[in-house]
């Protein structure tokens, strides 16, 4: 569970930041049409997020550098979202200063690659 502070999920979001699940894809099951956008991440790899065409709801994300993983937006679990303890910031390098994330979450310019293979 992170805090994402790219320009991308600003410009996704309307706001400083995306709140994201991330869980193994097999763990996941999407029933129904959604329609997928992809784009170029700073890092070099593509970013695919998928949304409801009827709605435009996100619906979830992943990237080419961890296909294994899904990223699902808090937001789409609606109130029932007590269980979201964000564990920290990425790309904090773009962070906006009137954004306000708690105070204490380890914060990265960049996503931890370390991490992004052992999640």
């Amino acid at each position: 569970m992170l805090i994402c502070s790219c320009e991308a999920c600003q410009k996704a979001t309307g706001t400083g930041h995306s709140a994201i699940a991330l869980v193994d894809r097999s763990a996941v099951t999407v029933t129904g049409e959604t329609r997928p956008f992809s784009r170029p991440a700073d890092s070099g790899a593509t970013f695919t997020r998928h949304f409801c065409p009827v709605c435009g709801t996100p619906l979830h994300g992943y990237s080419s550098r961890a296909e294994r993983l899904i990223a699902l937006p808090v937001g789409l679990f609606g109130p029932q979202t007590d269980w979201f303890q964000p564990a920290r910031l990425i790309f904090a390098r773009s962070h906006r200063d009137w954004d306000w994330i708690v105070e204490g979450l380890p914060r990265h310019n960049t996503y931890p690659e370390r991490e992004l293979h052992n999640v």
